[in-house]
């Protein structure tokens, strides 16, 4: 058991997972409460607390390793957080209040947050166990991925917002990239057909090949294990280096499920982030709450907002607010937030340039903006989602809306 006699009248907080959230909430709250909590942050890798969304502009060489990190791991240290890093906990009991780590030590809390954070999903494909299979989630894939020397085909599976951005900064280091997407359209989640198809134009134009409404048949293993080939659904054979899986994520509750929390596809906690258990909370990308779970950095930073309050005996409840998304790809600019598929009641608004390879598309119910699609100039992205949150009547503005900010304000004036 540690011996922490210097801290023996705080209240010991222990943070399974050294993630964005887990190391933003070691750092805020040893900043406002350090006075009364002793912290200790877990972290199963090696590298704590750097900007995990980062990743996609570091693997681009948009950005150097020293624009990574997200917290001041040596400040959060001399001011009292104790960071065990490369030491993931083994088993976690609830009824004494303890947890051990995979070196054999065995750690008590006053306090737990569970912030673990998730992996990436794997599809059920034959082959997928190779060693060349690998993720887009950690510092450490990066890495594997930027000591490939010369040019590779890779195959990057999934469309959405991960894929994209591992496809597009493989082929800037140079490498010969196929996207697989189950779907119809990329984005599907965030786009519209028609805004998606100027995406994948702006796309195929930087290098990145796609296969739309397909998935790998089989991946194909050479004698060393590793796989060589990938099948096509049509029976075709490319040879690759990599297969990037990016076909989303699945919330890591491992330790919580063995522990006896509730569980559905994440851990279940309530609007003050607590688990079913007493002194247990969880949040970030492991969490659901009312049958959803997180993996934008806006609501995982309100969940922080709202624990802390929590921790200290403070009124405050997390409630699900529209999340904006954008694209993390030079020269790619794109906005998408709320409702973007109208049902029967809502009506749209749409605006396209062809020339400028702009588009918009505005959904409106009775009188509020409910979604926006935004491409090539999103420069009133926040202000169409400050409507959104405020909840604006916006019928005095139909006319002009789909043209922004300043030509409503001026027309107003």
């Amino acid at each position: 058991m540690r011996n922490l006699i210097s801290q023996k009248d705080k209240c010991r907080l222990v943070i399974v997972g050294a993630g964005m959230a887990g190391s933003k909430l070691a750092q805020d709250l040893c900043h406002a409460y350090g006075n009364i909590y002793q912290i200790i942050l877990i972290g199963e890798e090696s590298n704590v607390g750097y900007n995990r969304i980062m990743l996609s502009s570091l693997l681009a060489n948009d950005i150097s390793h020293a624009d990574m990190p997200l917290v001041d791991t040596q400040k959060m240290q001399k001011d009292g957080v104790e960071i065990i890093s490369n030491d993931p906990v083994a088993s976690l009991n609830l009824e004494a209040k303890s947890l051990n780590l995979s070196s054999g030590e065995r750690i008590a809390y006053d306090q737990l947050v569970l912030a673990t954070g998730s992996r990436a999903s794997v599809l059920p494909i034959k082959g997928m166990s190779a060693s060349n299979v690998m993720g887009f989630r950690t510092l450490d894939d990066v890495e594997v991925m930027t000591q490939l020397e010369g040019s590779h085909s890779i195959c990057v599976i999934g469309g959405g917002l991960l894929g994209l951005e591992a496809a597009v900064g493989l082929v800037k280091r140079g490498h010969k990239v196929v996207v697989f997407h189950r779907s119809n359209w990329l984005l599907n989640r965030q786009l519209d057909e028609e805004s998606a198809g100027l995406l994948l134009n702006r796309l195929e134009q930087m290098g990145v090949e796609f296969r739309l409404e397909e998935s790998p048949r089989e991946c194909l293993q050479a004698a060393d294990g590793r796989v060589s080939h990938i099948v096509c659904e049509n029976g075709e054979l490319l040879a690759v280096s990599l297969v990037v899986m990016a076909a989303g994520i699945t919330p890591e509750i491992t330790l919580a499920k063995q522990a006896g929390l509730d569980i559905n596809r994440a851990i279940v906690v309530d609007q003050h982030m607590q688990t079913s258990h007493p002194d247990v909370y969880a949040l970030g990308e492991c969490c659901e709450f009312d049958q959803q779970t997180f993996g934008l950095v806006a609501p995982i930073w309100t969940q922080i907002n709202v624990l802390m309050k929590v921790l200290v005996g403070e009124e405050s409840a997390f409630a699900i607010e529209p999340t904006p998304t954008k694209l993390k790809v030079s020269g790619v600019n794109l906005f998408s937030v709320g409702r973007i598929q109208p049902s029967k009641e809502d009506s749209c608004i749409f605006f396209k340039d062809v020339s400028a390879n702009h588009y918009r598309k505005l959904v409106v119910n009775d009188g509020l903006l409910v979604g926006v699609i935004l491409y090539g100039n999103v420069a009133d992205g926040s202000w169409y989602f400050q409507l959104i949150q405020n909840k604006t009547n916006v019928s005095d503005m139909l006319d002009l809306l789909v043209f922004g900010e300043a030509y409503c304000c001026s027309q107003v004036a």
